[in-house]
């Protein structure tokens, strides 16, 4: 049985993706609700003893043809499955309703962000185009011991951390609408102080139905009664992601970031998950980003992606149209959507 599940029927969705033997909050109908490139579907697979696999992507139009591609929520997503040793007879019936799918909406091209912490993604999608390896991503393990998840830490990052309780920081957990505004506005700051692109730049709306839908808390610092910093966090599945934060630019001398992904650490794992992952760098790099998360654990997990060509000729053209002859050598998926100035 083969099904294509809209967020319409969001208990639907959410059933489905709660069933499988691993999942995050990107995975939810919630989330993807929350992204306006595209259309949110669920494709699920279930075969006759009850094995079941389903990848969540988003429809995407390609402008000024009849064809369709697929694309992924800002995240770590990637396809699920509730088989804990599955044959590859399964992955190849998933794959080939997949195809029949891609057939039948005229896609061209597929791409989906893999989760860092769900090794067996790459099984399910390998035969079909092809998973690449990114980068790395930093995340601290819960179930350590609490002594064994602070001697991973970074020398400076201990002392940061101690100079930083010394200065009686407080810290507020909050869903409150004025706390998420005094967010919006540091996170806002932050991301022009970086340049980020326009995509990290998310509208109010977002974090006010992000923190209404999404299993999630904001943890906002404060110096001297002034906020410092904060992060917009999940907790799903036994999995802590830091999703959103930002540091005052008046106090990054401070470095707050270090105290409050500290302080996340601590009362997750109060609360008995199993993982904090901090990501990765700026769309995957190896950068300052990078750099700095690294120095909260020595646990690095590999980030892939998915890339598949379902109508190579289509797909040739699309390049042709948009680059003429001189198709630039660049690793963006799919090419013909990558800026002309890349």
């Amino acid at each position: 049985m083969f099904e294509v599940i809209t967020t319409e029927d969001k208990e639907k969705w959410n059933e489905v993706v709660c069933s499988m033997k691993h999942y995050d909050f990107y995975h939810l109908a919630e989330y993807h609700l929350l992204d306006a490139t595209g259309t949110p579907l669920l494709l699920h697979y279930r075969n006759q003893s009850g094995g079941a696999l389903a990848l969540p992507i988003l429809l995407r139009t390609i402008e000024g043809t009849p064809y369709h591609d697929i694309g992924s929520v800002y995240g770590y997503v990637g396809p699920l499955t509730n088989l804990t040793n599955p044959d590859v007879s399964s992955y190849r019936a998933f794959q080939q309703e997949l195809r029949h799918f891609f057939d039948t909406c005229s896609i061209v091209s597929a791409f989906a962000r893999m989760h860092p912490l769900f090794s067996g993604q790459e099984k399910i999608m390998g035969e079909m185009g092809e998973v690449i390896d990114v980068n790395m991503t930093a995340c601290i393990d819960l179930k350590l011991p609490e002594d064994e998840q602070k001697r991973q830490y970074a020398h400076s990052l201990k002392n940061r951390i101690n100079r930083l309780k010394r200065k009686n920081l407080t810290v507020r957990i909050t869903k409150s609408r004025a706390d998420i505004d005094a967010f919006i506005a540091v996170y806002r700051e932050n991301m022009e102080r970086v340049h980020a692109s326009e995509m990290y730049f998310f509208s109010n709306e977002y974090f006010y139905q992000f923190i209404e839908t999404i299993p999630s808390a904001l943890l906002l610092a404060f110096y001297e009664d002034e906020i410092i910093g904060g992060s917009l966090f999940t907790e799903c599945n036994g999995i802590v992601q830091t999703h959103l934060s930002a540091s005052r630019n008046k106090y990054l001398y401070l470095s707050p970031m270090k105290y409050i992904w500290d302080y996340i650490r601590i009362i997750t794992q109060k609360k008995q998950m199993d993982y904090l992952h901090l990501g990765g760098g700026v769309g995957g790099q190896n950068d300052s980003l990078f750099a700095f998360k690294s120095q909260f654990s020595k646990q690095y997990l590999v980030y892939k992606t998915w890339r598949y060509i379902h109508k190579q000729a289509i797909y040739n053209e699309l390049l042709h149209e948009k680059f003429g002859g001189d198709t630039p050598q660049l690793s963006y998926f799919p090419l013909y959507r990558a800026q002309q100035s890349c």
